[in-house]
């Protein structure tokens, strides 16, 4: 049976028939209303810093930072956001029986846009030891609501995760602090966020089988030939294989840093070129979905991206239609949804970041050569297994399942 799962930034469109549980507001209603600090890196010298503010005129939580390189670790710090503050427990209301948060947030596109949503609860404790369940979330600059299911969250105690925590779907009446946090591992960079609300919620209606169309699948019904490449400029090391067995995709590899760069290279897997690649007409879809499960490594982050027939062999690679998105680990497949406003061809060849936003036409959407999966700009190991990737109509929220 699937059962809902989201990280990819999921815009709700309709509400679940029982009414949700409000947990957070800024609008000085009381029960919703809490204090908020933030708590920046403080550990091995860490700079990071962020400060928090209402803005009572539009109720919205304002959280503004930097993400600071760590000079001991030489890797980006942390700032995080929490509700009452670290150290403080405040008792928030009961969620069980609902499926997971329901955060309304936005951020600006020209700063950090990867961040997580956070729990701590009174069952989470360890000898001296407090855990935090996290999840990722990736936000745009349009204020929208992103569902965050509770089997998206794991447990870590300082950024390390462990296995003495209890099942969250077991503490939900135990909830006795909430945050959001910048993703850790993540990168440096300044960000601003803004935060209209947090409640709890059940999961939105997932897609049906009529609202999609298969564009390659592993199971014979949609075959592509797939295959990876590794970053062959400015002498990149990064390595990566893909292999297909028992019915999926295996991409597996180690994203390394280039020396002449300083920085993380990347790895590709990709259907067969685009010269010889074809694949149905998409127009009449809202978005791509992915059937996929992370089984290792510590990279979570990917890109998605696509060529269509206005692309030469040449500038597929870095003309394509590229769009972020989240798998953290998890024993399931996860579906990942990703609609056509978050892919643009314009980013940087560097990073892989939009430097502007131009998502495709329906020119564009009716001539796909090749699909891609990038390890970009993230450094370490990585292994996703792949079931499919298919046009879909948007779901009554866009939001990830378990498949």
């Amino acid at each position: 049976q699937m059962t809902a799962f989201g990280v990819l930034a999921a815009v709700l469109t309709a509400k679940s028939a029982l009414a949700a549980v409000p947990i957070a507001t800024f609008d000085g209603a009381q029960g919703t209303t809490w204090p908020w600090e933030p708590v920046n890196d403080p550990v091995m010298g860490g700079q990071s810093k962020s400060t928090f503010q209402v803005d009572s005129a539009n109720n919205l939580g304002v959280w503004d930072g930097e993400v600071k390189i760590v000079p001991f670790l030489h890797a980006p710090g942390f700032c995080n956001l929490q509700a009452p503050g670290l150290g403080k427990k405040e008792q928030f209301p009961d969620v069980t029986g609902t499926d997971g948060f329901v955060a309304r947030l936005k951020a600006e596109h020209s700063g950090l846009t990867h961040f997580n949503v956070m729990i701590m609860t009174k069952g989470a404790r360890h000898l001296s030891k407090e855990g935090v369940y996290n999840a990722n979330i990736n936000l745009t600059s349009k204020m929208k609501d992103h569902f965050v299911p509770w089997s998206a969250f794991s447990c870590s105690w300082r950024g390390q995760p462990v296995t003495w925590c209890p099942e969250l779907t077991t503490q939900l009446a135990q909830v006795d602090s909430v945050g959001f946090g910048t993703a850790f591992p993540g990168s440096a960079g300044k960000f601003h966020v803004e935060v209209e609300s947090l409640s709890a919620d059940k999961a939105p209606r997932r897609m049906t089988a009529g609202d999609s169309i298969d564009l390659a699948t592993f199971d014979g019904k949609a075959p592509h030939t797939w295959h990876s490449e590794n970053d062959p400029v400015m002498g990149g090391q990064s390595s990566s294989t893909f292999t297909v067995a028992d019915g999926y995709g295996v991409y597996s590899g180690t994203c390394r840093i280039v020396p002449a760069l300083a920085a993380p290279g990347f790895t590709i897997a990709m259907t067969e070129s685009s010269i010889l690649g074809h694949f149905p007409d998409a127009s009449s879809m809202d978005g791509l979905v992915l059937g996929l499960r992370n089984t290792g490594g510590n990279i979570s982050s990917y890109k998605l991206a696509f060529c269509d027939s206005r692309l030469n062999l040449y500038r597929c690679q870095f003309g394509t239609f590229k769009a972020d998105f989240e798998i953290p680990p998890s024993r399931d497949f996860q579906e990942v949804f990703v609609p056509w406003a978050m892919f643009s061809d314009k980013w940087s060849a560097t990073t892989g970041e939009h430097t502007a936003e131009n998502p495709p036409k329906a020119s564009s959407l009716k001539s796909i050569t090749q699909l891609q999966i990038w390890t970009e700009g993230m450094l370490g190991d990585f292994k996703l297994q792949l079931k499919y990737v298919r046009a879909a109509k948007a779901p009554s929220a866009d939001i990830s399942f378990v498949v």
